[in-house]
């Protein structure tokens, strides 16, 4: 990194911390002399002939002090970037954590400050480049990039911050999106007054902001039905005459599975077909004490069934994904888990991931690793794909979303 010109400005409570006198020795450490000031010598002009690379602000300074400071070198062709820091008592910074600023917190090591003075030196390069390169705002780039971490954030509330696990069963998730948002998701929620509980790993078409929306609509439509009988009723005007009859189905779980696979499937034709989405998903409704599983595979990669005893099974498809046609027709099947028994749930981003080759990683080669793993539990099922998947990418970037879900019986 080439030699930055600094402004290092103390707060009005610097000598309660120390931070500016240890900051300044880590930065002598990385090659850099900054020029000490306060912000009452900054404001009154005592620098405006300096053209400062960088500006270190103390966190004790209110925002509008920050503001201030940060104005004073807004007409030059590159205005300096902005960087908080304190000392151990980091409560000054919350002042400021609405701002969009980048902050320095001790210790300061002179590796670690240079790094964080470089990619606050880039940043600023490149709101520069951005104002060069057209006429939209400089900022529309670092905007799109905010507006796309905190997509990221909702998003991840839809995600359950804890799945249910039942008595004598384990169950672990693993979600790495390969953009900021994903168009995959998983969820697990109880049923027919806790007696039941349901599963799903689901799988939008595309990648991106526009699968991420539809993401978000199909897991509240699921969910909200699946939870709430009576939504059965409101949704039936999407359900065709030969698929009301599933309806009157008398084994506890499979009114809401059927009904809500068929009723979101309706919707979905009915008001969006013409965005060209439609999502796979693997929907199940577990009996925890005797290990019975109705599930709905509409289109989806086929679960793997792991038997404690060796072996395996494929759960294939009972119908198609959702949301391509109206009169499209789902049925239920079941399998029981006994003891020791894991049932596997992912998607594509597993089975195609492609390494430097091209090669993808694969449904046997999953098969493979997911058998030699007897006894394995859930987490550690899960944790060990995803390592073997990233193993097997290498360097690659990461094609499609992977998520994985693994239900455990134990013994």
């Amino acid at each position: 990194m080439d030699e930055l010109t600094l402004l290092i400005v103390g707060g009005p409570e610097e000598g309660a911390d120390g931070a500016t006198h240890e900051l300044t020795g880590a930065l002598a450490g990385c090659g850099n002399r900054p020029v000490l000031s306060s912000g009452p010598e900054v404001l009154s002009g005592a620098h405006d002939a300096l053209e400062p690379d960088l500006l270190l602000l103390h966190a004790s300074m209110t925002a509008q002090e920050v503001a201030l400071v940060g104005q004073k070198w807004q007409h030059l062709r590159t205005p300096p970037g902005v960087l908080l820091f304190c000392g151990p008592d980091h409560v000054p910074l919350d002042a400021h954590l609405g701002h969009e600023l980048g902050f320095l917190v001790p210790p300061f090591t002179p590796a670690l400050v240079r790094n964080r003075l470089e990619r606050e030196h880039q940043r600023r390069l490149l709101v520069r480049t951005a104002a060069e390169l057209g006429p939209f705002p400089a900022f529309s780039f670092l905007q799109q990039d905010r507006d796309l971490k905190i997509g990221r954030q909702i998003q991840q509330g839809f995600l359950p911050p804890e799945l249910p696990c039942p008595d004598g069963w384990e169950v672990a998730a693993g979600f790495e999106p390969a953009r900021e948002v994903s168009g995959d998701f998983y969820d697990g929620f109880s049923m027919a007054n806790g007696r039941r509980t349901a599963f799903l790993v689901a799988d939008v078409c595309d990648k991106g902001i526009g699968a991420a929306l539809f993401m978000a609509l199909v897991r509240t439509l699921l969910r909200f039905s699946a939870q709430n009988p009576w939504a059965g009723g409101a949704l039936a005007p999407f359900l065709l005459p030969s698929q009301q009859v599933f309806l009157s189905s008398p084994s506890i779980g499979a009114l809401p599975l059927l009904s809500t696979v068929h009723a979101a499937n309706g919707y979905l034709t009915a008001n969006h077909l013409q965005q060209a989405y439609f999502v796979t998903l693997f929907f199940c409704v577990t009996d925890p004490g005797s290990g019975r599983l109705l599930y709905i595979n509409a289109g989806h990669n086929p679960p793997i069934l792991l038997r404690g005893s060796g072996g395996h099974r494929l759960l294939r498809t009972t119908g198609p994904a959702v949301g391509l046609w109206p009169d499209a027709a789902f049925t239920i099947a079941g399998v029981t888990l006994g003891p020791s028994d894991t049932l596997f749930l992912y998607t594509d981003g597993v089975t195609e991931a492609r390494n430097g080759e091209g090669e993808l990683f694969g449904l046997p080669r999953l098969v493979r690793l997911l058998s030699g793993m007897p006894g394995a539990g859930a987490a550690d099922m899960v944790g060990g794909t995803l390592a073997e998947v990233q193993a097997h990418t290498g360097r690659a970037p990461q094609s499609d979303d992977i998520t994985m879900l693994a239900l455990r019986r134990r013994r």
